[in-house]
């Protein structure tokens, strides 16, 4: 395949750090609870070893650590869930996952070992100003669909964003004068995209056509544990089609199918740009469903901005959180995970 036609150019407690050792049982899909042990040194923070677990569709947030948790304060009341790891990449599933919890119950323990929501990967402020830091192309605000991971999880715990719907989701300058924008309108976009191709025309319809098999496949899922086997049984039986769908297409990657479908070099080389923006590999290397998922989801539910920055998302999140109970440390750093025989180890 020809290469890319470009090139590369709440609240802090500030209180000691301390080090505390906490091993868990091994997490299964039951719903057994367990206990912490505390092995480090007794004062701030001692009484998170008094935490219960619940493993929940072996997704169980905390698999058994040594935390490093330098803002600490005391507490005694005993949660069920521990949930460490937020960043941009990982915030609309994990924070998904900690709002269902909330909502049926369940005492959330947030550890992030950054000082703002979102990790790192956040946003800063200067002079008045917010800047995003990461990704500012946002999937997931769409209202409709299962893809819509940020409006589900937002909508879990009561809070909602403004946002602001861009009508182009790029603008390509590309080699030999072609120009190329990437409207939200999936007509528009293929109308463009065919007159820019017009030989090509047929192979551009087919190769997106199989782009929306695939979206449509998995949009038609309601999104769960991967790790759960009921939910693979029953969605099975409720989507067959669907689900065969995406196991043939799973092992193909989006350059494999451009290159059945299309053999211009120029439209091959864009659709290795498609794939490098959004994950920095280019087609051979990009996964179909993956592929699938982004360009089409642009034009599905559409890319929206929030309104006050992409650091918002995380900040409505944690607010929920914590205004249904559970709670969020900061600079709470989750340094190693402790194992055993291959398995997460803990004491009675």
């Amino acid at each position: 395949m020809p290469e890319l036609g470009f090139t590369s150019s709440m609240e802090v407690y500030q209180l000691p750090s301390r080090h505390y050792n906490i091993q868990l049982r091994y997490s299964k899909p039951t719903s057994k609870q367990h206990r912490f042990r505390h092995h480090g040194s007794k004062g701030n923070g001692a009484n998170l070893c008094e935490l219960q677990l619940w493993s929940h569709n072996s997704q169980v947030f905390a698999h058994g650590c040594s935390l490093q948790m330098g803002t600490m304060r005391p507490r005694s009341r005993k949660l069920k869930v521990l949930s460490f790891g937020h960043g941009r990449s990982s915030l609309p599933n994990e924070y998904k996952l900690a709002t269902q919890l909330v909502v049926k119950g369940a005492k959330v323990l947030v550890l992030e070992k950054y000082v703002i929501p979102g990790g790192s990967s956040g946003y800063y402020e200067r002079d008045g100003y917010t800047f995003d830091v990461g990704s500012s192309v946002m999937f997931g605000f769409s209202d409709k669909g299962n893809l819509n991971l940020i409006t589900q999880a937002l909508a879990a715990v009561g809070c909602g964003m403004l946002v602001i719907p861009d009508p182009t989701t790029v603008h390509y300058h590309l080699p030999d004068n072609l120009y190329v924008l990437v409207h939200r309108e999936y007509s528009k976009f293929i109308s463009e995209r065919t007159s820019k191709f017009p030989h090509e025309k047929q192979g551009i319809l087919k190769f997106y056509g199989v782009c929306w098999k695939v979206f449509n496949a998995l949009n038609s899922l309601e999104l769960k544990s991967l790790e759960e086997p009921i939910y693979h049984f029953r969605q099975f039986f409720q989507k067959p089609v669907e689900c065969l769908t995406l196991a043939y297409y799973l092992p193909q990657n989006a350059g494999d199918i451009a290159c059945k479908y299309i053999q211009d070099p120029q439209l091959l080389s864009f659709i290795d740009a498609e794939c490098f923006i959004v994950s920095t590999v280019k087609a051979l290397q990009k996964p179909m469903i993956n592929a699938s998922m982004v360009m089409c989801d642009r034009h599905y539910g559409g890319i929206n901005y929030p309104v006050g920055g992409v650091g918002g998302i995380a900040k409505s999140l944690a607010k929920g959180l914590v205004d249904q109970g559970s709670e969020m440390l900061y600079k709470a750093n989750v340094t190693n995970i402790i194992v055993d025989q291959g398995r997460a180890v803990s004491s009675n």
